[in-house]
């Protein structure tokens, strides 16, 4: 029974009459079946080796087409699960051959993309097998064209009954939710009912908590401070203690007014008053705040004005608004407080000659917790406040522009309570705040604090809050010199005049804020290195960080520990001390530098005069430094070399380069002329506009002199070259001569020899015996492989001599042409080969067909061993450009011998087992070189080879342009 024969798997496959792609993971096609390059009408040697979608891109002619996008979606999803994919039917039409017409044929496909699956469990290939379902598709939508029409009319019909359906439903869906929401706006209003309650008794409890400390606090604050035995400092102290116990108790009732407004439990108490007399009465308190300010005050208006008001209330927004006017009112300016009565409407006004409201600010400053651009601290309820009582009266309050450019607030109440409402007829009597509210409201300002060493560092202390400000002095005074600024605006006109060591700054001040001015100082490169301290009781994270990471170097929150602060300031300023100490370190390390450096340097102004110079370059130019200094470079340059580098110049300044470097002829005092390298760099300031020049000016006279000797060196150098390249060439011209001679001289008693030894053979071989068959034979061998080796040495000779062309050359055509030489010389022979197209190259084709017949001819000659051998040519991308690359799976190599195979004669393998001379490679490598590319080989022992070269254009075509210069030069 004969054996049974290992069946072809190759053959088989690209005979299965279904429509197959082997893709390699990175989705190259790697095996085609015959079915599908039919189906497709392309050709398998053009679409082996290449990326799937490089060979069926989409219809450029259809702008809804998405096969491509489909396909690759599906692939990558089986290079992530490493499952099959089933693809819906895809429109995906194939490029027909331009015998056919050219463009692109509508077809539809039903594909899925199965994996194939290595043992180690990693993917090995994707088989890509499609059904062509254009027929069916064609057929099924004539068939649906011609139901359309009567279909028409049912799926009208249906649509509507769905569309009437759907709708009942989203009816119904809509009641539901909003049945939903109702109930959670029921149970979200209950919710904040009971948060209001809990809100009120919380502001009840904290009134009843907060008001009775604080009371205790100003009760015994005022019987110490009424003490005649007591100490002036400690009388100060006291006073401190008291304003601010007065004024967060003003804050605490604020929040609780605010909150009775929101409840709505906030009651009028009507009763009969001469409002004329209040609003005099209340005004008094505020005569010497602004007599110690220096601010014209008055009140004018009528001298009798009845009213059926809230007292207490009354008071409170007469109060804000004067309060409101002296903060933002300068020292010498005016306010003017004002009464009358129009049409049953009792109309207060107070007008200041400060900085104004704008007009976009006239409704945002009576929102609570709201300030305008008149920031002057607090809680930002006073004005607010004012509009709520205003509204429990039923009037009303506004702002407008004062005559003199300031600010005018109107408020207009009711003369007559409403109807109904219970009027007293003689006023209740309350606590009026009026007297401690001016009092603290002019604070007044302590002593300077006794000042520490007269030599001790300086510290400026920026804060609005008088008492806070004479704390934080007094604290520092002890072990520093101390100055103080009463806002932002006033620290950043101190800091820029003192220069001081340490600046502590509030954040939250009138007209300019403490952030405002830190970024006005940083912004002067004086202030860059003087270190600020923060002190804020303003809990925002984003400021704070913003301010650490650009512009300070301490963020402290209030209330602070003294010491802490203390231990704060000390580490800055002896931070910034240590720090000037080592740049006065640096400048004295600069000045010894400058003065003592071996080359001359200068600084320039930006008109070129000279700023400042080393001995070094008084020495170079041969003046004194008085004669030198405030006089232009240009002046000591020979006046053909003051514009060489003018250019360059203007790039400087232009900021386009860093240096230049230029070199110029000087003129000594003495006249003579010297060379000087001069090196030129700016320094710009803060604005990047350039401050000054730096020159580094060398004097290269004996360099120059040793140059022009070497010039001249080189022109006697350059004509023994010449000598030289003629000798060469007539050298050259006699070895190709000889190369030739040799050629013919030796080929003809070859041929002669190998002729009448074949002649032999063929004549008188059956009479010769075994042992002289052989000898002739040999003889035959020796002259086939001697007329080989010639032909070789012949080759390896031309391979470095003669003209380079430059020819665009078609590397896949030419491969296909070897291929085809080679199988006829071994017809029953089978390999499988791999060249893919579109392969191209520029240089000289006769000997481009050298090195492709080489690397072809290796790869055939070393597969001849195997059962199934593969040669492949392709090329890939390269850092340069194309690599062309040429593997086989033949017999390989050891790699640690790569080197030798590009040397003549050197063969790694016995000639029993492939024939050679060992020349070829070594040609293959000398024209690699001659182009301009480089070769190198990787294998393994039985594992095949691989040879990648390069044939940069570049080269040929940069010594085409040479030729072309020389061309023009002859």
């Amino acid at each position: 029974m004969p054996a049974v024969t290992a069946p072809d798997f190759r053959a088989l496959f690209e005979a299965a009459p279904g429509l197959y792609l082997i893709l390699d993971p990175y989705l190259r096609i790697v095996a085609v079946s015959d079915a599908y390059t039919r189906a497709t009408k392309t050709l398998r040697q053009e679409i082996l080796g290449r990326r799937i979608f490089d060979i069926f891109p989409d219809n450029p002619d259809d702008a809804a087409a998405d096969g491509v996008r489909n396909l690759k979606a599906s692939l990558e999803r089986v290079l992530a699960t490493r499952t099959a994919d089933t693809m819906a039917i895809q429109k995906y039409d194939i490029r027909k051959p331009e015998d056919e017409g050219g463009g692109f044929e509508t077809r539809y496909w039903s594909p899925i993309n199965t994996p194939v699956l290595l043992p180690d469990g990693s993917l090995g290939h994707i088989i890509h097998r499609v059904e062509d379902v254009t027929d069916f598709i064609v057929l099924q939508q004539r068939e649906m064209e011609q139901a359309r029409v009567a279909e028409h009319l049912r799926e009208h019909t249906g649509r509507m009954e769905a569309e009437v359906y759907a709708r009942a439903r989203e009816v119904a869906d809509i009641n539901f939710r909003l049945k939903q929401a109702n109930g959670e706006l029921e149970r979200l209003y209950e919710k904040t009912r009971e948060l209001d309650d809990l809100k009120s008794q919380f502001f009840a409890n904290v009134s009843h908590e907060l008001r009775t400390p604080l009371t205790l606090i100003l009760g015994v604050t005022e019987r110490r401070h009424a003490d005649p035995a007591l100490a002036e400092a400690e009388r100060r102290d006291l006073g401190v203690i008291g304003r601010n116990a007065r004024l967060l108790y003003r804050h605490v009732n604020n929040l609780l007014d605010i909150s009775k407004l929101e409840a709505g439990r906030m009651v009028l108490r009507h009763a009969q008053v001469d409002l004329a007399r209040e609003v005099r009465l209340i005004a008094s308190h505020f005569d010497s705040l602004a007599e110690g300010r220096h601010i014209r005050y008055g009140v004018r208006g009528v001298s009798q004005l009845p009213a059926q008001v809230d007292q207490e209330m009354v008071e409170r927004i007469l109060l804000n608004l004067l309060a409101n006017a002296f903060r933002h009112t300068p020292d010498g300016g005016a306010i003017t407080v004002s009464l009358k009565e129009r049409d049953g409407m009792a109309v207060m006004e107070v007008e200041d000659s400060g900085p104004g409201i704008p007009v976009a600010e006239r409704e945002v400053i009576f929102e609570r917790f709201r300030q305008g651009s008149r920031r002057s601290g607090g809680t930002g309820l006073g004005l607010a406040i004012v509009r709520e009582f205003c509204a429990l009266h039923g009037g009303n309050v506004t702002v407008a522009e004062a005559p003199g450019g300031g600010a005018l607030f109107s408020v207009a109440l009711p003369c007559l309570a409403p109807a109904g409402a219970e009027v007293a007829t003689v006023a209740s009597t309350y606590f009026s705040t009026a007297k401690d509210f001016a009092r603290d409201l002019d604070g007044g300002e302590a002593a300077a604090p006794a000042q520490g060493p007269s030599g001790g560092a300086l510290v400026l202390v920026v804060e609005d809050n008088a008492d806070m400000r004479t704390f934080v002095a007094e604290a520092l005074a002890s072990r520093y010199r101390v100055e103080v600024a009463f806002d932002g605006r006033d620290g950043l006109e101190k800091a820029m005049a003192l220069n001081p060591d340490l600046i502590i700054c509030d954040v939250m001040m009138p007209r300019m804020s403490g952030d405002e001015m830190v970024a006005a100082l940083r912004g002067d490169s004086r202030m860059d290195d003087v270190p600020i301290i923060m002190l804020t009781a303003k809990a925002d994270d984003g400021l704070r960080v913003r301010l650490l990471r650009d512009a300070v170097q301490d963020y402290v929150q209030k209330p602070f520990s003294l010491e802490e602060l203390l231990a704060r300031s000390g580490r800055l300023i002896d931070e910034r001390r240590r720090k000037l100490a080592t740049l006065r370190e640096s400048e004295i390390r600069f000045r010894s530098t400058f003065e003592q450096a071996a080359v001359g340097i200068a600084h320039l102004d930006p008109d070129g005069r000279f700023l400042r110079i080393n001995d070094r370059l008084c020495q170079i130019l041969g003046f004194g430094r008085d004669e030198i200094l405030s006089r232009p470079l240009g002046d000591f340059i020979l006046s053909d070399d003051r514009d060489t580098d003018l250019a360059q110049a203007r790039a400087l300044v232009a900021d386009e380069i860093p240096t230049y470097t230029a070199e110029k002829r000087a003129v000594t005092r003495t006249g003579q002329v010297v060379w000087l390298s001069l090196t030129m760099s700016s320094v710009r300031n803060a604005r990047g506009i350039p401050d000054y020049f730096i020159a580094v000016v060398e004097d290269i006279q004996r360099r120059k002199e040793a140059e022009a000797d070497v010039l001249r060196l080189n022109a006697g150098l350059e004509q023994r070259v010449r000598d030289r390249t003629r000798e060469l060439q007539a050298a050259n011209e006699e070895l190709e001569s000889f190369s030739y001679a040799v050629s013919h001289d030796l080929r003809a008693p070859l041929r002669a020899m190998t002729g009448f030894s074949q002649a032999l053979v063929e004549d008188y071989g059956d009479l010769l015996d075994g042992e002289a068959r052989e000898y002739l034979d040999q003889i035959v061998r020796g002259g086939t492989h001697m007329g080989a080796l010639i032909d070789g040495l012949l080759q390896l000779a031309r391979s470095t001599r003669g003209d380079l062309r430059r020819d665009r050359v078609d590397l896949s055509e030419m491969a296909r042409s070897i291929r085809a030489e080679l199988s006829r010389l071994a017809p029953g022979r089978r390999v499988e080969w791999r060249i893919a197209g579109g392969l191209a190259a520029l240089g000289d084709s006769r000997m481009i067909d050298v090195v492709v017949r080489n690397l072809l001819g290796n790869a055939w000659k070393y597969t001849s061993g195997k059962a199934d051998p593969v040669i492949s040519f392709h090329a890939e991308e390269g850092d340069d450009g194309p690599v062309y690359c040429v593997a086989d799976n033949g017999a390989g190599f050891d790699p640690k011998h790569a080197e030798k195979l590009f040397k003549p004669f050197s063969r790694l393998h016995r000639q029993d087992e492939f024939p050679g001379i060992g020349i070829g490679l070594a040609t293959v490598q000398r024209i690699v070189r001659r182009h301009g590319g480089t070769i190198r080989a990787n294998a393994s022992p039985g594992q095949g080879a691989e040879f990648r070269f390069t044939l940069p254009a570049g080269v040929l075509e940069e010594e085409e342009s040479r030729d072309a210069r020389d061309d023009s030069a002859g």
